[in-house]
């Protein structure tokens, strides 16, 4: 098991300092997130702060996916995989993806379903449209000789390892995989990991690390908010180690969505912390 960060949780470094600060942090990789399509769901309306006016993103150019994946190696990081937003059918935005992906020699892309909430279709109908899709991603992902994984990500149709598997289960793993986030789950799908692990087996291409906790809204009510590794309601040490002890070979990318500290402190937190675990060395 291999840790790195996703460079969507250090919004405020341009990518030569995000390069020089997750190097000095001691992490192994980095997963670069790519800007959204212009006029697309994704960038219309961000659900994040860090997702305003984010620095450390690769722009939809290939010559700088190439530059920045030689800046990146040269500092002795791996490029862990590309993070873009390509919405269910946009093949136009697949394609780009796996050119990009081509570019930095990065081994997989990220993809999420979509979301109930911003189409007004039911769940069945989005489904199919997905699996549609994915059959057209898993030629795209084979033909750049790259890996395309579906993220479980709370308010989409795959918030936990059950639904997720239900889409990609009927395509070739070697193409088509699953991004378990531990941090997702707590907003919604958990499930046992015991069972969420068991039932991806080799569909589990790559782990997001944050951790999530529910709070008391100012009306009384339960919401889940983002907090630091060490806080919320996933057992990090527990969880990793059940992954390790399957025998995963992958990435683990360091993905803190709280706000407690500025992303730089946030950076060196982590590491800090994984260190006292025993997982980074």
């Amino acid at each position: 098991m291999k840790f790195g960060v996703a460079t969507i949780c250090l919004p405020t470094m341009d990518i030569p300092e995000c390069v020089a600060q997750v190097r000095a942090a001691g992490f192994g990789g980095i997963e670069w997130r790519v800007e959204p399509r212009p006029g697309s769901i994704r960038d219309a309306k961000p659900a994040h702060p860090y997702l305003v006016d984010h620095h450390a993103t690769l722009p939809l150019d290939v010559p700088t996916a190439e530059a920045v994946a030689r800046d990146t190696r040269a500092a002795g990081l791996d490029v862990i995989g590309l993070a873009p937003y390509i919405e269910v059918g946009d093949t136009g935005m697949l394609q780009l993806a796996c050119d990009l992906a081509q570019a930095a020699g990065a081994p997989q892309i990220r993809l999420q379903a979509p979301r109930i909430s911003r189409t007004g279709k039911c769940y069945s109908d989005l489904f199919e449209h997905t699996v549609a899709f994915f059959g057209e991603i898993e030629t795209a992902a084979r033909a750049a000789g790259i890996r395309a994984l579906l993220e479980i990500h709370h308010n989409t149709i795959c918030p936990s390892a059950s639904l997720a598997h239900r889409v990609v289960s009927r395509f070739d793993p070697a193409h088509v995989g699953v991004i378990y986030d531990l941090g997702n789950l707590v907003f919604e799908g958990y499930e046992a990991h015991e069972i969420a692990l068991d039932l991806l087996g080799d569909y589990l291409g790559h782990v997001h690390l944050k951790n999530a906790a529910h709070f008391r809204s100012p009306g009384g009510g339960w919401q889940a908010g983002w907090t630091p590794l060490e806080d919320g309601e996933v057992d990090i040490p527990q969880v990793l180690g059940l992954i390790d002890r399957r025998g995963y070979p992958g990435w683990v990318s360091v993905e803190d969505m709280s706000l407690d500290r500025p992303p730089v402190a946030a950076l060196r937190h982590n590491a800090a912390q994984l260190r006292e675990w025993g997982l980074l060395h």
